[in-house]
């Protein structure tokens, strides 16, 4: 594989598991240096491990950020801590969020804001914090949004509404950031095979909605993996990608092309 990343510097939040985990295995493999942040430490660890696996077995290539991206001064720690160590910062990629599954008569405040607060807020801030850096690199951005941004899911009312969100903000980022020479772009995922599902034990029905919502992609009849996404995360953020900016990317195995969303 390319080592088309030697010598760049990576932020990769919500990278204990998933696609955040997967995107930053991808750099790693590619030469990067990464800080990976997250709020479980065993599973950060665990990620570092695979990364010095792929990545050439140098433990010091990598830096771990543990905390909850909603709170300012863990947001100004990850790129102060990444500047720190490695003396630059070339990609950011905006991975953390929450699913809440509820309807609008089951949405509290509470929830509401806690939804609002991690998928928007802290992208929005975090990505304030690092433009000084990226700037400087002539860095990127890649936003990890959902095809629900565009799809109707009642159930998901708030969670819909925080990737469409999402990707306005890549749209006026990317215009913002433009003449500075920092892209920034978004990735609309489908339906990921990941820990939350891997993991789950809600019984043979919830196992049984989970493979009809796999079967509904026209592409393999099968969910995305954590991999597939990283890959176009890892294209976006590189010198092959140099002129895109302000784009989504949907990375969904044609499943928003039937108008029903697959969850």
């Amino acid at each position: 594989m390319s080592r088309d990343f030697e010598g760049k510097v990576v932020i990769v939040t919500g990278a204990s598991s998933g696609i955040g985990a997967a995107t930053a295995k991808m750099f790693a493999q590619r030469g990067a240096k990464v800080t990976l942040c997250g709020r479980d430490v065993g599973r950060l660890n665990e990620a570092v491990e695979e990364c010095s696996k792929v990545g050439g077995g140098d433990a010091s290539r990598y830096l771990t950020v543990t905390g909850d991206v909603t709170r300012p001064e863990t947001r100004q720690q990850i790129v102060k801590q990444t500047v720190d160590k490695f003396g630059r910062l070339d990609v950011l990629v905006a991975n953390a969020g929450i699913v809440e599954t509820r309807a609008i008569m089951d949405e509290t405040e509470e929830t509401f804001d806690n939804t609002i607060n991690t998928n928007v807020k802290a992208t929005f801030f975090i990505i304030k914090n690092a433009i000084p850096e990226l700037i400087q690199s002539k860095g990127s951005i890649v936003i990890v949004s959902s095809i629900v941004s565009t799809l109707a899911v009642p159930s998901e009312i708030v969670y819909c509404m925080t990737k469409a969100a999402l990707d306005h903000m890549t749209r006026n980022l990317a215009l913002d950031l433009a003449s500075k020479g920092v892209r920034v772009n978004a990735v609309n995922p489908t339906l990921v095979w990941t820990r939350i599902y891997r993991d789950s034990d809600h019984g043979p029905e919830f196992d049984k909605f989970l493979q009809l919502c796999a079967a509904a992609h026209p592409l393999y009849g099968r969910a995305s993996t954590a991999e597939e996404q990283a890959e176009v995360i890892v294209f976006l953020a590189s010198d092959a990608a140099r002129f895109v900016t302000g784009q989504c990317i949907k990375v969904d195995g044609a499943v928003t092309l039937t108008g029903v969303p697959p969850v």
